[in-house]
């Protein structure tokens, strides 16, 4: 081993750490909004499908973040592009597609970014 990978191996830990905490608090947050959404008498989503472009360029970092996605409660990856570039998400209440892609952003692939770079 190099000095320089052992050097990197703290800071990777910590984030591979940091990743599993935004996972589960992602987790936590949204099945609170699934469990209050489905036990209200009347429904008030509004359900789709929008695209999100991402900045995550191997096949690893984007399988990755569309694994997350899935198994957050209330989202879904339906398919990414042959690129890689775009994943093909349904979420369960979209009320602002740039917001909603922005969190995804914010949180998920740059978590994802710290880990693998």
């Amino acid at each position: 081993m190099t000095l320089r990978v052992l050097l990197n191996f703290p800071k990777k830990g910590w984030a591979v750490v940091k990743l599993l905490a935004v996972f589960l608090k992602e987790l936590f947050l949204s099945g609170i909004t699934v469990a209050l959404q489905i036990i209200r008498p009347r429904l008030n989503v509004r359900p789709g499908i929008f695209a999100l472009e991402t900045g995550l360029k191997s096949d690893w970092e984007v399988t990755l973040l569309a694994c997350l996605i899935c198994l957050t409660p209330g989202t879904l990856t339906l398919d990414v592009s042959r690129d890689g570039r775009i994943l093909y998400i349904h979420a369960m209440n979209i009320e602002d597609v740039e917001l909603l892609s922005a969190q995804i952003k914010g949180s998920f692939e740059k978590a994802i970014m710290e880990v693998t770079r």
